[in-house]
């Protein structure tokens, strides 16, 4: 929940990329949280092994949409290098990632 607070610190409108990362970072650690959770624990030091925690979730935990919430998470990764998304789409996004950050810290607490 602490890179959703920081996100929350970050406007779109002053400054879209820094908010964009805090997003993803939230979105990957709550990935890491449940793979070191797991026994044995899921790998998770890649890009690659967070979205395999996301499939794995979807899968096993019958919890429909966290790979494309996750996906959603990995495109305002990519806007903070690039800074390609427009209001609606950051929106979007934005949603996409609390609401799978807060499923996942609901699920595990």
């Amino acid at each position: 929940m602490r890179f959703l607070e920081l996100a929350d610190s970050f406007s779109v409108e002053r400054d879209p990329l820094a908010k964009s990362e805090m997003l993803w970072c939230a979105a990957a650690h709550i990935m890491k949280a449940i793979a070191v959770t797991q026994r044995p624990i899921w790998p998770n030091r890649r890009h690659r092994d967070l979205f395999g925690i996301a499939v794995r979730i979807e899968s096993l935990w019958s919890e429909a949409g966290i790979e494309d919430d996750f996906k959603a998470a990995e495109r305002l990764h990519r806007n903070m290098y690039e800074g390609f998304m427009g209001r609606r789409a950051f929106a979007n996004a934005e949603g996409r990632v609390r609401r799978l950050v807060n499923r996942m810290v609901n699920r595990i607490q």
